[in-house]
């Protein structure tokens, strides 16, 4: 079982760095280890950026003299205490007016009520008489003096005395007769609803009261009542009246309700920074009130509390996780190559992590933020990789920093990004070292211009633009010579990727080693010059990096320095050391320039690209003509071919297969007697159909449109190289005739010495003419 685990676990370790497969286990180990770094480097955000605690609550009485000033630390409200709020809510309520309604049935309901008295009176004087009415009124609850019994007893004067009560509710209690009771509050006004003329306001002392309808009614009472009859009047007219006016005690109180919360709670609000108290004076009662809603707001954000600092890190780590995570989504997505390569994603993601650790240095000792180095971050990335995901990270960096400090969130961040995206954007056009300068311009221009930009839109003081202009050209210049000139060769080392300044140092041919390569094979330095033609060409043709490829093909035959006597282009006439060796022994020395130049490059620390050029060049192509010979020499022996073929591997990048078919095509053409613009095409086509077939160029990436331009771009550059001369006098051909038969009869051998195939002579088969040559060279193929 042991076994079984430790062989899974190596299993899912290499997973890390490959790209993953079908089984979920080398996916969930791929991505799981990229997500497990996000998570650690979020997990750092709290530590890195804390938030700042508060101090703790001031005690203090009203009139005690305060030993410091006691300073706001976040802006908050002071609300009023709770006796001037209960004042001002009474004293709101106090004015609001009752709601009272008028009820349109209220005169009848009157009518009605005087009608069943009268009804019942008339029944018992009938019934009873004297005793009859002495009864009715009884049961509604009033007594008569004899005098008044004796004038309900007439039944004309009964009659008479409803229809003068008929006639007061009748033409009164329709405009509104308010209950004594209800005008005994303090509102100097009501409100009347369902009136025929609507909702309005009007003045308390205009409402008709039950006393007021009382009075006014008595103008309603017969002329010829006794005095009996008219007190017998007033006692009916007040018993029956109904008030018209209805008070609305739920709309009332909802009235009274909304004023009582219409009052503001709040006395006043205390912003960052302002003095609470001051120190050395007597604490006032104002002063007082402050300071206790101060000591309540800091009790009530706890934010000096454990548990107020385990929700504040939460929620720092979970903004990382989410900043972090799409960085790398955008890696997984849009840049799948660094995302796949273990290396180089742990170097990206820390750089950022580099970066936000550079912040919280800068936050915690308080330098100016424009020193946070989002510079120094993003010119290796851009430079090492894509300016773009360069930019992205600048992004992702000025939003965390937005989020997790307390910086202007509407000023730094912002011009953190805009010299960042300048950086990032700036270092692609950089060729040299010495560029550098420019790039610091354009970079502390991008600090100055976004510093004013946005100093303006927010009305900040000039001030504060002027400082950021000033610390901006401070850190342009400091993180673009720190990056340049120690950050990004110590990246160079350890992602092997060179940067455009490294490859150019590297193309430069007056280097010690290209300069010894000139002296020792000097055929080898010019065969290599005019494959980094070829190749720089085709490379802009088809988008790949040409300088990577001139560098590249400078040094990939450096190899044939240990012996460059048996390799054609460095013979002189007539020796051919190859004559003398067996074809087993030649194809081993040919093929150990390959090792041999790996061993050198090494000893000169080239980087790990130069080690590819070396290697991949030839691929595992055989070297067919000392396999043929070997064959011919000894037919019954059977020979192997893999004692004939390059090490490997086959090219894996565009550059280097675009260097492996320059090699042999540049070769070939050099061979050609008559280099018309047919046969260089033909030469080229035969070539490239030759390194397909041989399956080279099955694991590079060239597509079939790529190497249709890459044949076009090397057409172009030979048939330029290859053009007809014009014709001279006849004086001047005859004596350069001499040199020309010469260097045709030196160019009609392959490179290992060996006799040209007679196919080279033919016209009628291009193919067989470039391709055979091409096998049979050691160095160039």
């Amino acid at each position: 079982m042991s076994a079984r685990f430790r062989e899974t676990w190596r299993d899912a370790v290499r997973a890390v760095d490959r790209r993953p497969g079908d089984s979920w286990r080398d996916r969930w180990a791929h991505h799981g280890a990229r997500a497990l770094l996000v998570v650690l480097f979020a997990a750092l955000l709290p530590f890195l950026f804390p938030r700042s605690p508060l101090p703790e609550a001031v005690s203090l009485s009203a009139g005690a003299i305060a030993d410091q000033d006691v300073i706001a630390a976040f802006e908050f409200t002071v609300p009023k205490p709770p006796a001037q709020l209960a004042r001002e809510r009474a004293e709101s309520e106090r004015v609001v007016a009752p709601v009272y309604s008028l009820d349109a049935q209220a005169a009848d309901s009157a009518r009605g009520l005087a009608a069943v008295f009268f009804k019942a009176l008339d029944s018992a004087v009938v019934a009873s008489g004297r005793d009859g009415i002495e009864g009715v009124t009884a049961a509604y609850g009033f007594g008569l003096n004899p005098g008044q019994v004796a004038f309900l007893e007439d039944a004309g004067r009964r009659n008479s005395l409803q229809t003068s009560l008929d006639r007061a509710y009748a033409e009164l209690l329709p405009d509104g007769v308010a209950p004594i009771l209800d005008l005994s509050g303090p509102a100097p006004s009501v409100v009347l609803l369902r009136t025929p003329e609507g909702d309005r306001r009007v003045p308390r002392d205009s409402l008709r009261t039950v006393g007021g309808f009382l009075d006014e009614a008595l103008a309603f009472a017969p002329t010829d009542l006794s005095l009996a009859g008219f007190q017998l009047y007033q006692n009916l007219l007040f018993r029956f009246t109904v008030p018209s006016l209805r008070f609305d005690a739920a709309e009332s109180e909802a009235a009274r309700m909304q004023a009582r919360t219409a009052v503001d709670t709040v006395l006043g609000t205390v912003l960052e920074g302002e003095r609470i108290v001051s120190a050395h004076e007597r604490v006032s009662e104002r002063e007082l009130v402050r300071l206790r809603a101060y000591n309540e707001a800091l009790s009530e954000r706890g934010l000096a509390s454990e548990e107020s600092r385990r929700r504040t890190a939460v929620g720092s780590f979970l903004f990382g996780v989410l900043m972090l995570g799409l960085f790398a989504l955008v890696l997984m997505l849009y840049r799948s190559a660094i995302y796949r390569n273990a290396r180089s994603y742990l170097l990206v993601m820390g750089l950022v992590a580099l970066g936000l650790v550079g912040a919280s240095v800068v936050y915690r000792v308080d330098f100016p933020p424009e020193l946070v180095p989002v510079v120094l971050i993003a010119i290796p990335l851009a430079a090492l990789w894509d300016g773009l995901m360069a930019l992205v990270a600048v992004v992702v960096i000025a939003v965390l920093l937005a989020g997790l400090t307390e910086l202007n969130v509407a000023y730094y961040p912002l011009v953190l990004l805009v010299a960042g995206a300048a950086a990032a954007l700036g270092v692609l056009r950089m060729r040299k070292r010495t560029h550098g300068w420019a790039l610091i311009a354009a970079i502390a221009g991008a600090y100055i211009v976004s510093g004013f930009a946005i100093g303006l839109l927010e009305s900040l003081p000039l001030r504060i633009p002027a400082e950021t202009s000033a610390w901006g050209l401070v850190a342009a210049t400091l993180y673009t010579f720190l990056a340049l000139g120690a950050l990004i060769p110590l990246l160079e080392k350890l992602t092997g990727i060179s940067t455009d300044q490294t490859l150019l140092e590297l193309s430069d041919l007056n280097a010690p080693l290209l300069r010894e390569l000139s002296r020792k094979a000097p055929g080898t330095y010019a065969h290599s010059i005019g494959v980094a033609n070829l190749a720089e060409a085709a490379c802009l043709a088809v988008g790949a990096n040409a300088l990577l490829a001139r560098a590249g093909v400078y040094y990939h035959d450096v190899g044939k320095m240990e012996n460059p006597q048996y390799f054609v282009e460095n013979q002189p006439k007539g020796r051919n050391p190859h004559d003398r060796l067996s074809p087993s022994r030649s194809a081993a020395i040919i093929r150990e320039h390959v090792r041999d130049g790996l061993k050198i490059a090494s000893e000169h620390r080239l980087p790990p690209f130069i080690h590819d050029f070396v290697c991949e060049h030839h691929g595992t192509s055989v070297i067919s003509y000392f396999l043929d010979k070997a064959r011919n020499e000894s037919p019954d022996t059977d020979v192997d071919p893999a004692d004939f073929a390059y090490p490997g591997p086959k090219p894996q990048s565009r550059e280097t297969a675009i260097v492996m078919l320059a090699d042999g095509i540049e070769s070939a053409t050099r061979v050609l007697q008559d280099p018309t613009p047919e046969r260089i095409k033909a030469t080229i086509d035969a070539i490239v159909q030759a390194r397909i077939d041989e399956g080279q160029l099955d694991q590079c990436p060239l597509t079939l449109r790529d190497l249709e331009r890459t044949k076009a771009a090397f057409a172009r550059i030979l048939i330029g190289m290859y053009h007809r001369r014009i014709e001279y006098p006849s004086g001047v051909r005859a004596r350069e005739e001499i040199p020309q038969f010469v260097a045709s009869n030196e160019l009609n051998a392959s490179e290992t010495g060996a006799p040209e195939p007679p196919a080279v002579q033919a016209d009628a088969r291009p193919a067989a003419e470039v391709s055979r040559p091409a096998e049979t060279r050691g160095a160039s193929s």
